[in-house]
């Protein structure tokens, strides 16, 4: 079978080579464009601190409970984020790796729980050693935002625009009947498809991955590559937390979360990202063999991929009272998992849909979905009549 999966490889990519180019000339265009973009800690603080007095003045004005309460969300973002910014640009500036071992001791001696990331962070700068310059975030740090960006606006497109008709493209009748008549099963031919399908996929997102750490690396520096990120938080579900438009009944467990080096976080991120976006090209290809039509294929991938992404992302996403009603049915759509691929390596997404969600259990629905999507596909192909 072999054999049949690289064939498909060559096919889609002979038949899609100007989209190829088109492709890689807008993902080297966003990646520069996104890190021209980019400012220095103190330039990012003053643009938050702009940003919450607009926030503030639309809540003033908001002609609605509802309005007031969305900027009233977005205003303790806004802080939190402010906040965030003057801490690591202060713990920067002070940054004494000869002092490691005292500021260890000392919070451990206080023994309080809201010092656990600060005193986790602290063990991993000493057990690598890191310098001062490897805590400013550079190049590594910005490749990582701008595939958090790339991946959930971009990159589902292009899964739609080359695969919509891996199957609906065969449908004219020359097409099909000499794919069919191969010595090689129907349910086989789709596996091929799978296959040749995610092996593109994987490439993808490797070469954007691969573009946006030159870009970024070349222009600000390689240096922050063992820059301490957090992974793996864990939260439960807590009733007796109050429930408001701003505040989420999700309660972290302490111990829960873990730091590693940002490299190896830009790894987890794309191995998150393939195992979702597994389960969305096996949506794509079920639709595919439904339609007939390669135009008609595009446009139903778009509207419910591409449409159940939006739906998340601006009706959903952030909107805890919302999430406390619909989480329990959402998390088990593939989607949100690649709108919030960060959120899931974090732990956040938790939080977000309200439900105890890690990579185990985001594995398990992308695998549950991969496994009826192939399985139908299969059966309806095996189905039709080609004659």
């Amino acid at each position: 079978m072999n054999k049949y999966i690289w064939e498909e490889v060559k096919r889609i990519i002979i038949k899609k080579k100007i989209w190829i180019v088109i492709v890689i000339m807008i993902t080297i265009g966003f990646g520069l464009i996104s890190i021209l973009k980019t400012n220095t800690l103190e330039v990012q603080i003053q643009k938050y601190k702009a940003l919450l007095v607009n926030q503030k003045m639309g809540r003033d004005k908001a002609n609605s409970e509802l309005k007031k309460a969305e900027f009233s969300r977005d205003i303790v973002s806004t802080q939190k984020e402010i906040k965030d910014k003057e801490k690591q640009l202060n713990e920067i500036k002070s940054y004494d790796r000869s002092k490691l071992d005292q500021r260890i001791q000392k919070l451990k001696k206080k023994n309080n729980p809201e010092n656990e990331y600060k005193l986790l962070q602290l063990k991993y700068e000493k057990k690598y050693n890191i310098g001062k310059s490897e805590l400013i975030p550079k190049g590594m740090y910005s490749a990582m935002e701008i595939l958090t960006y790339f991946i959930p606006v971009f990159f589902l497109l292009i899964l739609i625009v080359f695969l919509s008709d891996i199957v609906s493209g065969d449908y004219s009748p020359n097409t099909i009947k000499n794919l069919v008549t191969k010595p090689i099963s129907r349910k086989k031919i789709i596996v091929s498809k799978f296959a040749a399908s995610m092996i593109l996929n994987i490439g993808m997102l490797i070469a954007s991955t691969l573009i946006f750490i030159l870009e970024a690396g070349i222009h600000l520096g390689f240096s922050d590559y063992r820059l301490p990120f957090d992974v793996g938080a864990r939260y439960v579900f807590d009733s007796s937390l109050t429930l408001s438009p701003i505040t989420s009944q999700m309660k972290y467990v302490s111990g829960s979360r873990s730091i590693i080096p940002l490299w190896s976080a830009i790894i987890e991120l794309l191995l998150i990202a393939i195992i979702v976006s597994a389960a969305i090209i096996s949506i794509i290809l079920l639709i595919s063999v439904f339609c007939r039509n390669s135009l008609v294929s595009s446009l139903v991938s778009f509207i419910l991929i591409g449409g159940t992404a939006v739906w998340y992302l601006f009706g959903f996403a952030g909107r805890y009272v919302v999430s406390a009603k619909y989480g329990a049915f959402v998390k088990f759509l593939p989607i949100p998992y690649i709108v919030d691929v960060m959120g899931v390596l974090s732990g956040d997404i938790s939080v977000q849909l309200t439900s105890t969600i890690n990579v185990f259990s985001v594995l398990m629905v992308c695998l549950a979905w991969t496994s009826i999507m192939l399985f139908l596909s299969s059966y309806v192909f095996g189905k039709r009549d080609f004659d």
